[in-house]
């Protein structure tokens, strides 16, 4: 019997927040997300300079952009009401260079006390993160554009990542992880649009219905990674077939 057989998403986008690369709606999100077995997804819209430059944002206040930076993860969280689990975390990125770092734990607190988070650098936001009890884990590192984080910054990075549509070298990253025993491991389908199906995330013993236990379950290591290639392949044939009917 296997008692690691709750599925949960740890990367995941919604077209409220990340419009400018985004197409999946909440409907999409739950309905596609229960087909596939999952019992909770974590919200990650990309939170960057560029986010708040779209029409809908770019004339907001400070303490607006984080109110339309949390209308992602609201929408999902009503759509689906008891019937899936939905998380709230971030996928950020800084001025300084195109290095992206996913935040589990957040609160909406975190966000509206703290709107210009992502205008700091990878040192301040991940010692914000670390005292508001969240954990600070680098995406995709080594996709191109990207770039390596010293190891003291961050508490992990995501060794799987299955976006179809990305060089994520996720086998160097599997890789690199070994040299640090301490690092949290994790997985995420990097989801953005509805050819892409879900085909990554953690297995745990027990469904996740908070941040609190995210975090926990997270750094206890009690969790098995989901790394689907066969959907990733399938989701990146679909994906092609949709972008040429547009």
């Amino acid at each position: 019997m296997n008692e690691y057989k709750y599925k949960t998403e740890l990367h995941c986008h919604t077209k409220y927040v990340s419009k400018f690369c985004a197409t999946v709606d909440a409907e999409n999100i739950t309905e596609e997300y229960l087909r596939f077995g999952y019992s909770t997804v974590v919200i990650t819209d990309h939170l960057n300079a560029r986010t708040f430059t779209h029409p809908d944002a770019e004339k907001l206040s400070m303490r607006d952009k984080m109110e339309y930076y949390l209308e992602g993860y609201r929408k999902v969280k009503e759509y689906a009401g008891d019937r899936l689990n939905v998380l709230l975390g971030a996928e950020v990125c800084f001025p300084q260079n195109g290095s992206d770092y996913l935040i589990f734990g957040p609160d909406e607190a975190f966000f509206l006390d703290n709107p210009d988070m992502y205008l700091h650098d990878r040192y301040w936001t991940g010692s914000l993160a670390h005292h508001n009890d969240c954990l600070f884990i680098q995406a995709h590192p080594f996709r191109c554009g990207c770039a390596v984080t010293e190891d003291w910054v961050i508490d992990g990075i995501e060794v799987y990542n299955g976006h179809p549509n990305q060089r994520n070298h996720n086998k160097i990253a599997e890789e690199w992880a070994k040299i640090y025993p301490r690092y949290i491991l994790t997985s995420g389908s990097d989801r953005h649009d509805a050819p892409c199906h879900p085909d990554a995330g953690i297995l745990t013993k027990e469904p996740i219905t908070s941040n609190k236990q995210l975090v926990e379950i997270l750094k206890s290591g009690d969790y098995k990674l989901i790394r689907d290639e066969e959907t990733r392949k399938k989701g990146k044939a679909d994906l092609e077939a949709w972008l040429k009917t547009l």
